[in-house]
């Protein structure tokens, strides 16, 4: 069914509400007085719904007024609007995590699902036992579509595309680093730039150039290094180190949680690579809502000793510590 819109125009929203304090009260002046206006107000307003729907709706009675036929007949439906835009429009949305149940859909790369989504789980269960997640692998050239369609509730990581449409705030500045063995960086604890260019390359390549960042930095003083093998997985990248004696140049935070567990080391870029900002997007439509405000403070209070403590390993290598917005 379409709707009439010019028909619709007709209706004053104030008609439905005479209407149904009307149909409670069963007299005049009480009516006016539930929705504090005169007598002679609501007089008018009921003239104007009898002329709209061409039916006395009320007739008077020795206990007052009494509805007619088709005003009873449209009771139910007229509370019933008003219910639903008195929820829905006028109140705030109501969220109990102990109770509400729930699904998410986040975005994100694998890189940044393992850095939040255990502590996420652990801290969201403890309060929201109802509240599920589903992650969607997403590329960083186009979250905010998916934002748009509602496929995703949340964007994190490389989220910098957007409009007056999308609110975003900024976790910290991501930075690349090398990870390799530790036979590559020898005592000095650096890996070197003839090592880095002659070394085989494992690298991630996303649809939107993710590490572009890095080669355009070598083109820029007229070097290139070598893939042997490239992938969309961030995971795939410790294996190959590990196991290919390959190196890759992945981000500092993913680097600090895997180097360890894979036996490998973290070296600094040999070339000056610009940072780049992981951040949290959503769409404006939902920044009121309070499932989705209490979401976004869950995920802002687990990642944040991630920040700080890349914050602090940046300024202990000689990178300016930089702190979320």
């Amino acid at each position: 069914m379409s709707i009439d819109h010019a028909h619709i125009m007709k209706f004053d929203l104030n008609l439905l509400v005479a209407f149904d304090a009307l149909m409670s009260e069963r007299n005049v002046t009480r009516a006016a007085e539930r929705i504090g206006i005169s007598q002679s107000a609501l007089s008018h307003n009921l003239g104007r719904l009898r002329t709209l729907l061409s039916d006395e709706l009320f007739v008077r009675s020795a206990r007052g007024i009494e509805p007619t036929p088709r005003a009873q007949e449209l009771a139910e439906t007229v509370s019933s609007l008003l219910c639903t835009i008195q929820s829905r429009l006028i109140e705030p949305e109501q969220f109990d995590p102990a109770t509400d149940e729930r699904s998410f859909t986040l975005g994100m790369t694998d890189y940044i699902e393992s850095l939040l989504m255990a502590p996420l789980l652990a801290s969201v269960h403890r309060q929201a036992p109802r509240i599920s997640f589903d992650i969607r692998s997403i590329d960083q050239s186009y979250p905010t579509e998916l934002l748009d369609s509602g496929e995703i509730t949340l964007a994190i990581g490389k989220v910098e595309t957007g409009s007056e449409l999308h609110k975003r705030r900024k976790l910290w500045a991501e930075r690349y680093v090398v990870l390799t063995t530790p036979e590559k960086i020898g005592g000095s604890g650096t890996i070197d730039l003839e090592t880095f260019l002659s070394s085989p390359h494992a690298m991630i390549v996303a649809k939107d150039g993710h590490c572009r960042l890095v080669d355009d930095a070598l083109a820029q003083i007229g070097l290139k290094r070598h893939a042997v093998v490239t992938t969309p997985h961030f995971f795939t990248l410790p294996i190959l180190v590990q196991q290919a004696q390959a190196i890759a140049t992945v981000p500092a935070s993913f680097a600090r949680i895997w180097a360890p567990v894979f036996g490998l080391a973290i070296s600094p870029m040999p070339i000056d690579v610009p940072p780049f900002d992981i951040s949290i997007a959503w769409h404006s439509s939902s920044d009121r809502n309070a499932g989705h405000s209490w979401l976004r403070k869950q995920v802002l209070d687990v990642l944040d000793p991630i920040r700080i403590r890349l914050s602090q390993a940046n300024a202990a290598t000689g990178h300016a510590a930089i702190a979320a917005e």
